[in-house]
């Protein structure tokens, strides 16, 4: 029986992989089979989406082993919220990958960045190798916030989570904004924050205004701000 190892193999040799939706994809190195979304209308196709933020309906202040194997959905035409899953992400970008993350502000303003890309496994705490910045939106994930990058890059930093805390603060970042990421000490990119209707935090929540745990990419916008709709995708270089 023939797998499809990633949305480039779908698109190159699935009759239907020419049109986005939901598709049976079977990563090398994997024993199972992962139903994903691949996006084939940006650029070139070949797209798997890996995380995607829209409406505030999945909650992503989740443990170790939610992040490691991925939770949410997304729906034939690409709707839902979702995190693919850790290892997933580590065997889909063990050879050359390139991540792309687009984001939309509340005033319909649309970014994006894309990276090389490769995330590290389990025994090295799934870190974050990011280089080879093009893009819109500002490089937050490896210069970080201009002023203070030794504090705010992610780039080489190991995945963080509120039970399993791998940052560089002596408090636990994860705790503090609410959701699974590269935390150096902390962030200038999180897109696995809290969900704030309207990009602001509003006070009937009682949330001190200066955390900054909303969905957040300092470049392109404050980090009191929070993003209303993010993406991140990811493809092998070598799809033709």
């Amino acid at each position: 029986m023939h797998f499809f190892l990633d949305c480039g193999d779908i698109l190159q040799k699935h009759s239907s992989g020419g049109k986005s939706g939901i598709f049976k994809i079977r990563p090398e190195g994997s024993n199972k089979e992962l139903s994903v979304f691949c996006d084939q209308d940006t650029q070139l196709g070949g797209w798997v989406l890996i995380q995607q933020r829209e409406d505030g309906s999945v909650n992503f202040n989740r443990t170790w082993q939610d992040y490691k194997n991925g939770f949410g959905s997304v729906d034939a035409t690409g709707k839902g919220e979702l995190w693919l899953g850790n290892e997933y992400i580590h065997l889909l970008t063990r050879k050359e990958t390139i991540l792309r993350i687009e984001l939309e502000d509340w005033s319909g303003n649309q970014v994006y960045a894309e990276y090389s890309f490769h995330l590290g496994s389990e025994s090295e705490g799934y870190s974050l190798n990011v280089n080879g910045y093009e893009g819109s939106a500002g490089d937050s994930l490896v210069e970080g916030s201009k002023d203070d990058s030794q504090y705010t890059s992610h780039a080489n930093m190991k995945f963080s989570t509120y039970d399993r805390d791998s940052d560089k603060w002596e408090e636990n970042c994860a705790e503090m904004y609410g959701g699974g990421w590269w935390y150096n000490n902390c962030q200038a990119a999180n897109l696995n924050g809290i969900y704030y209707n309207g990009g602001q935090y509003d006070p009937r929540n009682n949330v001190p205004y200066e955390i900054e745990n909303g969905i957040v990419w300092v470049l392109f916008k404050p980090a009191d701000y929070s993003l209303k709709t993010v993406k991140m995708k990811i493809r092998p270089v070598d799809t033709a």
